[in-house]
């Protein structure tokens, strides 16, 4: 009887790529989009997707109003303070202590209620971290080794707010008053209407910072990490740990959950009241550039 060789068959290795340590740090990551701005959506999902990612669409409550009238914004706050347990307040005063109209309140209103919908889940549901992102955001190269040695300085740290975009006062890398080949871009502050005196050059053109004088606003507490002092700005990419949501709700709660004010104004607040906010610097997302054409019924201001 003839003995027949057995042929090894080669097993083809599956490649699938790692799982990115964004998705392992963090048990949710949203980005908040209005439902008819489905592109933007696509365009900042498909950023994530590339760096294999994963992201969640958070469809965003709905403030628009200014062109139906006034009787539709009446409505609109009326039916959100019964809808989600908040208060509006109509006669809302902006940080310059100006009076703001209905029409730039509701909206206003709407992202503060959108931010609280997302902490009243995280608490229900225990999500340790959580990123929450606006849809008008650019990744920068090598995000992943950026976030990876941001994380590891965190280590140890207790921290209620982690900024990985931040405008304002949250740390000098990257920002310089002189031009030179590392910082050859102007500052944003540099364009017509927005007043800031100081002229300042970028290592990046989308950077939204202003260069800390006062240490205490940013301070250096490791290589990539600065802590807040509640001089920052900007709610485009931040996370929440676990503890830092019960305590905003808890602080929110104490201020009769009032949504009327811009949401890193009151963020700021809580900041300045002892919260521990954390930034990376220099920051590893960026704002979308303030010169191109922006579809936003809250005006640009801190």
């Amino acid at each position: 009887m003839r003995k027949t060789k057995r042929v090894k068959r080669s097993k083809k290795k599956s490649i699938r790529k790692s799982k990115s340590n964004f998705t392992k740090f963090f048990n949710k990551i949203f980005v908040i989009n209005l439902f008819d701005h489905k592109k933007k959506w696509l365009k900042v999902r498909n950023q994530f997707k590339k760096r294999n990612i994963e992201v969640e669409r958070f469809v965003a409550v709905d403030g628009r109003c200014k062109n139906m009238g006034a009787q539709a914004c009446i409505d609109k706050m009326n039916t959100f303070c019964m809808s989600y347990d908040v208060s509006i307040n109509p006669k809302q005063r902006n940080q310059n202590n100006e009076l703001m109209k209905l029409k730039e309140i509701i909206p206003v209103s709407s992202l503060s209620i959108g931010t609280l919908l997302l902490l009243r889940n995280q608490v229900k549901h225990k999500w340790k971290h959580m990123l929450i992102c606006e849809d008008d955001i650019e990744l920068t190269k090598d995000l992943e080794s950026k976030f990876n040695q941001g994380i590891k300085e965190l280590k140890g740290k207790s921290w209620d707010l982690l900024y990985l975009g931040c405008g304002g006062l949250c740390g000098n890398e990257g920002l310089s008053y002189k031009k030179d080949k590392d910082h050859k871009y102007s500052s944003v502050y540099a364009l017509p209407g927005i007043d800031y005196i100081d002229e300042l050059y970028l290592h990046h053109p989308n950077d939204l910072r202003m260069y800390c004088e006062n240490k205490n606003d940013c301070k250096q507490v490791s290589p990539h990490l600065t802590k807040l002092n509640g001089n920052h700005g900007g709610t485009w990419a931040y996370a929440w740990s676990l503890q830092g949501a019960k305590k905003f709700l808890k602080y929110m709660k104490a201020r009769n959950n009032v949504v009327s004010q811009h949401v890193d104004q009151t963020i700021n607040d809580f900041v300045r009241g002892g919260a521990k906010a954390y930034s990376f610097n220099p920051v590893i997302i960026h704002h979308e550039l303030l010169q191109v054409n922006r579809k936003t019924d809250i005006p640009w201001k801190w």
